[in-house]
């Protein structure tokens, strides 16, 4: 019984063994979770990490050309040169600059006597100051004076016309009274012929006895006041004649006192007229002694001589206490922060020498060779030497090209485009394979495009700030600055390679011509590392040396700007696409993959 007891509890605890395991697996199993029978049926492969980039180098497409090359002796000339001369007569007191000196634009380099200039300034000034005290005077006798006495007149003869008024009244006046005093001798000499009759009348009847004595007197005494009342009649038409006649001298005199204030006022006029004449004259006259202060100052200024321009002193034919006079040349300033270089070219060799044109100028004194552009080209040759300038604008630090010194100049003659309008290549970039020609190009630069400016005539390139501060001119050559895009180089693990067909031009094993309808002058085409690239391949710059790159990029930079997607437990990164393909569930532990930026980590 021991043996079959035995065997049935050993069946029993694997059982519960079972069981227990089987419990423990449901519970603690997170989901996408493999056990070890599906993780060794998995199939790897599809498992792979984020795909790498491969280390390129990149060189910038350029313009240019291929083509002959003459070499010719030029000079230096400075970019500009002034001689210094007076514009007035004077004894050079100070000439405090000498050959080799720097100069800058508005410095004082040489002083003449002034002595006599200041006195006459001086003389101008007082005689500005005696104008001025004429001109205050003869502006105070014009509004005070005169005005004064125009008004004056004018009040008198209105004085006077209201005089005449008045005396004319008057006589009218006396006129009305002489027709009422004759009137009254009218009515009085009815009444005295009245009691003259009667009177006569009367006294025939007194005579007679018809009448008595008593009405008699009665009636005379009535007939001597009619006739009194004559008398007063005429006395008053007598009266009234005279005070009329008064009346009318009055009007007389009133009328020769109008003439005379209208003769004062015209004359006063007159006056007023005179004085404003010379005030505005007395004016004139200050303002031509203040032209002349003016104009002493000036040349006041002029003993005073400063530069025009920044620059070197390169002669001094003067020296202190010279006579100096206008036009005569005291000294030589010139500017040579830039030099033209000239070379008197043949006219068999202009026909491919053109502003843009490239040029190598070595100075005398062996040190490195000034690459330059061809700025102009003189448009008529030498009728004797038949040569033509050439001329080379060429920046001067340190001021190693003197002006004069002779230099060897190689000129570039291009042989098609204008101004050396070709793309151009190394010539270690271009891959010829199955009958074609091609170049690779990064795309999906990691910076944002800048607008650089390109030259119209030597397609040289200068940044925004440059182009704003030469006023959109090539400071070599005067051309036109048109604004173009280029691309910043790519940032790590940010680009990726793109095949161009190109058509190859002249080499010279260093670099090619190519023409291709997609590649432009803002590329960078990839020097070094396209073996094995691929369209669309992930590229990441780096330093190339002679042996390959210097150094590999690591995983983080490799990856830079891509997304990948990291487990929460155990920190592997899978590719988006293997992400998704795993429902976003490590297929390992289980963990999530959340999504991340450019790490392989």
């Amino acid at each position: 019984m021991r043996g079959p007891w035995k065997n049935l509890l050993s069946a029993l605890a694997l059982v519960l063994i079972f069981v227990v395991t089987l419990a423990a697996v449901g519970r603690y199993h997170k989901p996408g979770q493999l056990d070890v029978i599906s993780a060794q049926a998995m199939d790897m492969s599809a498992m792979r990490p984020p795909a790498g980039a491969a280390p390129v180098s990149l060189v910038a497409v350029r313009r240019g050309s291929l083509g002959e090359t003459v070499t010719y002796t030029g000079s230096v000339l400075p970019f500009n040169e002034q001689d210094i001369s007076p514009r007035i007569t004077g004894t050079l007191v100070a000439l405090p600059v000498y050959p080799g000196d720097q100069v800058r634009a508005g410095q004082l380099v040489a002083e003449l006597d002034s002595a006599e200039v200041s006195a006459k300034t001086q003389q101008a000034v007082q005689a500005a100051r005696g104008a001025s005290i004429n001109a205050r005077v003869a502006h105070l006798t014009h509004h005070l004076h005169h005005r004064a006495a125009v008004a004056q007149a004018a009040a008198q003869f209105s004085a006077a016309a209201q005089g005449v008024a008045d005396a004319q009244a008057e006589a009218q006046a006396s006129g009305d009274a002489i027709a009422d005093a004759e009137a009254g001798v009218q009515s009085a000499q009815a009444g005295a012929d009245y009691w003259k009759t009667e009177i006569a009348r009367e006294k025939q009847l007194a005579d007679a006895g018809a009448a008595s004595r008593q009405e008699y007197q009665s009636e005379l005494a009535q007939a001597q006041t009619a006739f009194s009342a004559l008398s007063q009649a005429r006395a008053k038409v007598s009266q009234a004649k005279a005070m009329a006649q008064a009346a009318q001298a009055k009007v007389s005199v009133a009328k020769r006192q109008v003439d005379a204030a209208q003769a004062s006022q015209d004359m006063a006029q007159a006056d007023l007229v005179v004085a404003e004449a010379q005030a505005q004259q007395a004016q004139a006259g200050a303002a031509e002694t203040q032209a002349a202060v003016r104009e002493a100052a000036v040349i006041q200024g002029y003993t005073r001589i400063t530069a025009p321009l920044s620059g070197v002193v390169t002669e001094r034919p003067a020296a202190p206490g010279t006579l100096a006079q206008p036009g005569m040349v005291i000294l030589k300033i010139a500017e040579i922060d830039r030099v033209r270089v000239q070379a008197n070219v043949a006219a068999s060799d202009l026909s491919g020498i053109r502003p843009g044109a490239s040029v190598e100028i070595a100075a005398q004194d062996g040190g490195d060779s000034i690459a330059a552009k061809i700025t102009s080209v003189f448009p008529s040759a030498n009728m004797n030497t038949r040569t033509a300038v050439i001329e080379a604008v060429v920046p001067n630090p340190g001021h190693r090209l003197q002006p004069g010194a002779f230099v060897t100049m190689r000129i570039d003659k291009q042989r098609g485009g204008i101004g050396g309008a070709e793309l151009m290549v190394p010539a270690s970039a271009i891959v010829s394979q199955g009958g074609q020609s091609y170049v690779w190009i990064a795309k999906g630069a990691g910076g944002p495009a800048k607008t650089e400016y390109e030259c119209a005539i030597c397609h040289m390139r200068y940044s925004a700030e440059q182009a704003a501060k030469n006023h959109y001119r090539d400071p070599m050559d005067g051309g036109k600055l048109t604004p173009v895009k280029s691309a910043d180089t790519p940032a790590a693990g940010g680009a990726s390679a793109h095949k161009v067909i190109v058509q190859i031009g002249a080499s010279d094993g260093t670099s090619s011509e190519v023409t291709s309808d997609e590649l432009t002058a803002t590329d960078q085409v990839i020097a070094q590392g396209m073996a094995g690239l691929t369209e669309g391949a992930r590229i990441v710059v780096t330093e190339w040396g002679t042996n390959g790159p210097k150094s590999l990029p690591d995983a983080a930079s490799a990856n830079a700007g891509l997304t990948v997607y990291r487990c929460d437990k155990c920190g592997m990164t899978y590719s988006e696409a293997d992400a998704k393909k795993n429902n976003f569930i490590d297929p390992m532990d289980g963990g999530h993959l959340t999504p991340v930026k450019g790490s392989a980590q």
